[in-house]
């Protein structure tokens, strides 16, 4: 086996605990062996610690989701806003419906209209003024 290249040599898919592996020790610079469960020692722990780590995430997503779902998540005023700016809003199509009955064209007046003053010149706005 001297006389045999690594790279030559047969593969085995499932190595067993005690199958010892060929390792490079590059801190004293020598060849070393190792067994594939010494190897895998230090991943099975971290495997370990990432599942009781997502054990406990999932417990704590689960805790925050029930006390979600069980609030009583009460926004007072954005009701209120909504009825506001609807109402303002009816009020202002109103004003539309207004103007469109206005004659557009040599139109040179002034009128009030909700608390504004608005100044037209040949059917032309010239100015709106708060009064």
């Amino acid at each position: 086996m001297a006389d045999t290249k690594v790279s030559d040599l047969n593969s085995i898919t499932v190595p067993g605990n005690n199958d010892i592996l060929y390792i490079v020790d590059t801190t004293s610079g020598g060849s070393k062996k190792i067994t594939f469960q010494n190897l895998l020692s230090g991943v099975n722990l971290t495997v370990t610690e990432l599942d009781s780590t997502v054990t406990e995430f999932t417990t704590l997503v689960t805790q925050l989701s029930t006390t979600v779902e069980t609030a009583n998540l009460n926004i007072p005023g954005i009701t209120d806003d909504i009825y506001n700016l609807s109402a303002q809003q009816a009020e202002l199509s109103g004003m539309v419906v207004e103007l469109e009955g206005l004659p557009t064209y040599g139109l040179s007046n002034s009128f009030v209209l909700a608390s504004s003053t608005f100044t037209f010149l040949s059917g032309i706005l010239l100015s709106v003024t708060p009064t």
